[in-house]
């Protein structure tokens, strides 16, 4: 056989042979995929230099140079395709991140519980993706929720009724929920516990109920939020869900710093609420107040009502510390503390708490909100306290330049009280005004929690102090003190 790269092979008007019309007019060559194939059809004149007569003579001619161009241009537009479809996932999947369509969990482990983050939050919490994207109605909110909140019961070896905390941080009585309900128990045997930890009648014998409030199932297995006010003093406490079944409560943990406390039933399978970002709130903000205000005689009360307002400072006159509060005026009242706050996605925002009680003045309720009881919580489950919180150690009031004007003080906080060794040590007594903290005036009651609120135990601020009896204004140096909230 010739040489198959014999330039004549390919070129038959040069080859000079006899039937080199016939070659010219039956042979040619084909591309298949990555070579050229010459042929010659089998009817044609034999020629022996294409083999024998009626077979196809077939000649692969490999072309390398074509061959790896076009692999390359197949790798290239392979890789770009490959280029396009990413971006333009990349770039859906954003979208669909800032629509809200899609939401990204992250949750802290240690965090007691997860609250759904709306695309428009702003929250630092830890927060999970939720399939609830859209409002309610006010029917199907309230049936959402009941199941989750309960009816707590108080019962205390010494039957003292408890008769509420008037402050007097504002100007008004300032109460919180822990008047008693009727002291009745439902219950009518003799406290014995059921094999799945439930129980049938009183919680003991000895002990009476001494006053009732609301919790939330924060856990399928049993941990459930309340008020520190509610399971303040008990020597026994009792969990009644709203299907009626009832449960001997253990109490985890108590912060009267901020008025939250952690309980725990033995029991799986309940229904847990879902807790919603209450930094996603607005003033006029629909919302449901979820609880049993006057005990079980009124147990799982739906009351509707709107945000009032957002941020209110409220400070205990117990320990002077400053929350900022959720005000509404959906109706709650003495036996709703601890009970849910609920957003038309039925996702709870906030822990009823409280209300003005002074006369004349109606639908002043507050709620703490969710995002502050989150890590509080989670404290009290991991700890059974509040770890490395901070206090100065007095209460007061803070008095504005014209009050201040009209007494003869100094604006600031006056200091009601003095419950920390330090302060008193410093010099500083009750009667006496704090102008400045760390150099920093004091221009609300705010302003010493806030500055407070980075610091450790131990950690020391400085402070301008004035004394009217004398005209004396002086600083001091003082050590804060460790507050764990335990009661």
């Amino acid at each position: 056989m010739s040489d198959p790269n014999d330039n004549n092979r390919n070129n038959p008007k040069e080859s000079g042979g006899p039937n080199d019309q016939n070659r010219e007019r039956n042979s040619g060559a084909i591309w298949q995929g990555n070579t050229y194939r010459s042929y010659r059809d089998p009817g044609a004149q034999q020629d022996d230099s294409y083999g024998a007569y009626g077979q196809s003579y077939v000649e692969a001619v490999p072309v390398e140079p074509r061959k790896k161009k076009h692999t390359f241009r197949k790798v290239l537009a392979g890789v770009l395709a490959c280029l396009i479809v990413s971006a333009g996932s990349i770039a859906g999947f954003a979208a669909l991140i800032n629509n809200g369509t899609i939401r990204i969990q992250s949750a802290g482990p240690d965090a007691a519980f997860t609250i759904v983050k709306n695309s428009s939050s702003s929250s630092s919490a830890p927060v999970a993706n939720t399939a609830t994207t859209s409002e309610l109605t006010k029917q199907q909110v309230a049936k959402k929720v009941v199941p989750s909140v309960v009816c707590i019961q108080n019962y205390s070896s010494s039957a003292q009724q408890s008769t509420g905390q008037n402050g007097s941080g504002n100007g008004y009585g300032f109460g919180y929920f822990e008047e008693g309900g009727d002291g009745s128990d439902n219950g009518s045997g003799n406290g014995s516990n059921r094999s799945d930890g439930s129980d049938d009648g009183n919680s003991g014998s000895g002990v009476s109920p001494t006053s009732e409030g609301s919790g939330i199932i924060a856990t399928s297995d049993g941990y459930i939020i309340t008020n520190a006010h509610v399971v303040s003093g008990s020597s026994a406490l009792k969990v009644v869900l709203s299907t009626g079944k009832t449960y001997q409560a253990k109490l985890i943990g108590s912060d009267s710093i901020t008025d939250l406390a952690l309980i725990k039933i033995d029991a799986t399978g309940l229904t847990a609420a879902e807790f919603g970002s209450s930094d996603d709130l607005q003033v006029a903000d629909a919302v449901l107040a979820i609880g049993n205000p006057g005990g079980m005689e009124f147990n799982s009360s739906v009351t509707v009502g709107y945000i009032s307002a957002l941020n209110r400072e409220i400070t205990s006159s117990d320990t002077g510390y400053t929350m900022k509060c959720i005000q509404t005026d959906a109706a709650i009242n003495p036996g709703n503390s601890g009970g849910a706050l609920v957003n038309m996605k039925g996702q709870v925002v906030g822990v009823n708490s409280s209300k003005i009680v002074a006369t004349g003045y109606e639908g002043l309720g507050f709620a703490i909100p969710i995002n502050t009881v989150q890590p509080i919580i989670s404290e009290l489950k991991q700890y059974g306290y509040v770890k490395d919180r901070a206090v100065l150690g007095v209460s007061g009031q803070y008095i504005d330049s014209m009050t201040a004007r009209f007494y003869g003080l100094s604006s600031g906080l006056y200091i009601g009280s003095v419950s920390s060794s330090y302060v008193s040590a410093a010099g500083i007594q009750k009667g006496d005004v704090i102008t400045k903290i760390d150099n920093k005036s004091v221009t609300s009651r705010n302003t010493i929690t806030s500055a407070i609120a980075s610091k450790k135990p131990g950690d020391t601020v400085t402070l301008t102090v004035s004394r009217s009896s004398s005209g004396q204004t002086f600083t001091a140096s003082v050590k804060l003190s460790q507050a764990t909230g335990k009661s």
